[in-house]
């Protein structure tokens, strides 16, 4: 294999699909990447058997071929070479890499012992717009459980119907849901559970990139295509909880404010409550004000009032700060909604003006 290709284009490659790789790998090779000509332009591909990424960046081929090296020397050797023409050569068991006076090369193994990454030819497909994606994995993955003994809440769930996209996730302790409208109907509904790494993987692989992102479903993996960059998933078995049914169908107290008031008012009161991680919100329908309090009889206490909006008179509940950060940070709208029942129910964060965003919060009991 000999080709030809800029230093950027190369670093960019590789970081796409670096993040798969880990010290803590049994197998060796799955430390390597994957590199080989095809078409015209350089393949790379890493796996760790459960999630495979192969990019495509634009080069000269001068010698078709392919070659697997340790993805982290490969990695750190190309971040540090200067930003000109690369030219990358294997010579025997060695991968050469040139740039100017750089001239450096890597073991490598045999491209036989790199395991095969599969490809998904056949199944249902849909197409969202991968700004869209990326904005709902953003508001929802981070509320799945990190608790592996529960495969089916350690993953998320997508879920179509129609032009309906759903996201969901969930630790049984909060919840979040978001709805995507797709431009055309799905030929038909399916709910498959993806492992939170894939869908945070692929939300970094989007960034700020623009296009359309095709997803791929077969009975076992899905398949996400985006420009020039497959990310290949298993599917985690099992059946999703029935969520829906623990979203109460109504609040008795709601309240409308300014998200940024909120976040500011739990990010300082948060300072004296390390230990429990818990805030004390009061809605005061007479002064229209939420109060929010924590008190630490070893650090102190905060008191934070905000202007809002109250409708269905005064309530109390305590929740984790750290939950209605998560949960505030990724919504986009000015205003939020807040809306509970009582001290021992869940209660609901809504963007103000919108239904495709929903965000379940249970209490903490004294």
């Amino acid at each position: 294999m000999k080709i030809v290709c800029t230093q950027e284009n190369l670093k960019t490659g590789l970081s796409v699909v670096g993040k798969v790789l880990s010290s803590t790998n049994t197998l060796p090779i799955l430390n390597n990447i994957l590199m080989k000509s095809e078409h015209g332009a350089l393949k790379i591909s890493s796996t760790n058997l459960e999630l495979a990424i192969s990019t495509q960046i634009r080069c000269k081929v001068e010698e078709e071929g392919g070659i697997t090296v340790v993805g982290k020397t490969l990695t750190d050797l190309v971040n540090n070479l200067p930003n000109q023409n690369t030219i990358i050569q294997t010579n025997g068991a060695d991968l050469g890499i040139e740039v100017g006076n750089y001239h450096t090369s890597i073991k490598t193994t045999p491209i036989e012992e790199f395991p095969l990454i599969p490809t998904i030819n056949d199944g249902q497909n849909i197409s969202i717009e991968g700004s869209d994606l990326k904005n709902a994995i953003d508001q929802v993955a981070f509320a799945a459980s990190n608790n592996q003994t529960q495969p089916e809440i350690s993953g998320v769930l997508i879920a179509v119907s129609g032009q309906t996209f759903r996201i969901v996730a969930t630790d049984r302790y909060r919840l979040a849901e978001k709805k995507v409208k797709l431009s055309s109907n799905s030929a038909d509904d399916l709910e498959v559970i993806i492992p939170q790494k894939t869908v945070v993987e692929l939300s970094r692989i989007i960034g700020s990139q623009k296009g359309l992102v095709n997803i791929i479903f077969s009975p076992t993996q899905a398949m996400f295509v985006f420009n020039n960059t497959e990310i290949i998933s298993r599917l985690v078995d099992g059946q999703y909880p029935d969520y829906q049914q623990i979203i109460p169908a109504s609040f008795l107290i709601s309240t409308s404010l300014d998200k940024q008031l909120l976040i500011g008012a739990l990010k300082t009161t948060a300072v004296f409550s390390r230990s429990s991680n818990s805030v004390n919100l009061k809605f005061l329908s007479g002064p229209q004000q939420l109060v929010v309090a924590t008190e630490s009889s070893e650090l102190g206490k905060g008191v934070v009032e905000l202007p809002c909006k109250i409708e269905g008179g005064d309530g109390e509940v305590i929740l984790n700060h750290h939950y209605l950060l998560d949960c505030l940070s990724g919504i986009d709208s000015q205003e939020v909604v807040l809306k509970i029942i009582d001290d021992s129910s869940p209660s609901l964060v809504v963007p103000a003006g919108k239904s495709d965003y929903l965000y379940l919060v249970m209490p903490i009991k004294t």
